[in-house]
């Protein structure tokens, strides 16, 4: 089923009585976040981050919102201005097992002398778990909302942070999501399936007034016996935190028809990634190879991607396909959602277009294009990205897909007094 998003571009140009609660973002990254609690009608009061393009993109997408362009850990919370509700999305890496990391980032290691080893530069992508905790502090937000992996619910601090937020007075709502699959009214599901945690923290004060705010996700699917319904979120197990994922192979939830009497499991309808893919844009012989630019030179496609390519050939008969350069991954069809574009800009994903020959080599071959990517995680197309190709990619695929953030901050404001 093919749907198109009107979210446009965002601006604090439009008039004040547009917005009715306020907001204060760390890490603004690609803007995702700002761009869903816009469109939900809040006014975002304040912005930083450590990363340069990641600032410029703010303030070309939000004339006259002030940016800070500083490291959040070393930020004052007293020179942050109050709001309603922080949005911050603490760093995943270090904190949660994603991508396949089972431990913490290496520490630096020492030399004889006790000086530093050289070695890969650590960069910086998000915040730490705390500062939300120090802003908290200072100003009583009357919520704090965030995302992650879904991971990074099940990682160790995780369940030690939601008691320091007990201590400051903070009722958690966490939910799992999935951007692939999310019902928000307006906005279609992305075509990307992304697993995601979510979570409401609300102050206790407003959560004894107005109640949590209802977090349970639901999806357009399709019945075997009722048709199209609207999918209700199923747990195989009943756990404490509703924190895991659908996407893989064995998922912790699924989704089931709300008709009492049926209760089925559904299949979610979803978006092909063909939604958003520009045909304009052209790709290269396969088997001309591509620049490696560590080596500066040409070379051959691995066997491996090969044979990925071999898989789409015969499995789509000629049609277009996604080739995934990931493990347990080789074609998909332009029909189905691509797998999660990743904090690198997602780099995995591939358009593969077979020509009268069939063969390989003669496949025309590229990587889906920033813009692509962008459209995958919810951005319209008139927001504008800054910074060189590899800054725009890490802020789209570090983003909060816009669908995610627009669903969360209207279920959050559903619950805060006027």
């Amino acid at each position: 089923m093919t749907r198109s998003t009107t979210l446009k571009a965002a601006t604090t140009a439009a008039p004040l009585t547009d917005f009715t609660h306020t907001s204060v973002h760390f890490f603004t990254g690609g803007n995702g976040d700002m761009l869903g609690f816009k469109e939900a009608g809040f006014l975002c009061l304040y912005a930083a981050n450590h990363h340069p393009a990641s600032v410029e993109t703010a303030r070309n997408n939000f004339p006259g919102l002030f940016v800070n362009p500083a490291d959040v850990r070393f930020i004052d919370m007293r020179c942050v201005p109050s709001a309603q509700v922080l949005v911050a999305s603490p760093i995943c890496t270090e904190a949660s097992p994603a991508g396949g990391k089972t431990a913490p980032t290496k520490a630096v290691e020492l030399d004889e002398n006790g000086r530093p080893k050289p070695g890969p530069e650590w960069p910086q992508t998000r915040i730490t778990m705390w500062e939300p905790v120090r802003y908290a502090e200072v100003h009583r937000p009357m919520a704090y909302v965030g995302e992650n992996v879904a991971q990074f619910g099940t990682s160790p601090l995780f369940k030690a942070w939601l008691q320091v937020w007990d201590a400051l007075g903070y009722t958690p709502a966490v939910a799992s999501v999935n951007a692939a699959h999310l019902k928000v009214d307006g906005i279609p599901p992305l075509p990307q399936s992304r697993d995601r945690v979510v979570w409401c923290f609300l102050r206790n004060d407003i959560a004894e007034a107005h109640g949590l705010p209802d977090l349970r996700p639901t999806c357009d699917a399709m019945c075997p016996t009722c048709g199209l319904v609207e999918g209700v979120q199923h747990w195989k197990n009943n756990p404490d935190l509703q924190v895991g994922e659908y996407g893989r192979k064995n998922r912790q939830y699924y989704y089931v028809c709300p008709n009492t009497r049926c209760k089925a499991e559904v299949e979610p309808v979803t978006r092909g990634i063909g939604d958003v893919i520009d045909p304009s844009v052209r790709g290269n012989r396969f088997g001309d190879g591509y620049f490696n630019h560590f080596y500066r030179c040409v070379m051959p496609y691995e066997q491996k991607t090969r044979d990925r390519v071999a898989i789409g050939l015969e499995r789509y008969r000629g049609k277009p396909f996604i080739v995934t350069l990931r493990n347990h991954c080789d074609a998909s069809s332009l029909d189905e959602p691509i797998g999660t574009l990743t904090a690198k800009g997602g780099g995995h994903h591939y358009l593969a277009r077979p020509t009268a020959e069939m063969s390989v080599d003669e496949c025309e071959y590229r990587p889906l294009t920033i813009r692509e990517k962008a459209r995958a995680q919810g951005f319209p197309d008139q927001h504008t990205f800054a910074g060189d190709e590899e800054a725009q990619r890490l802020q789209v695929g570090n983003a909060v897909p816009v669908n995610v953030a627009a669903w969360l901050a209207r279920r959050v404001k559903a619950v805060l007094p006027h």
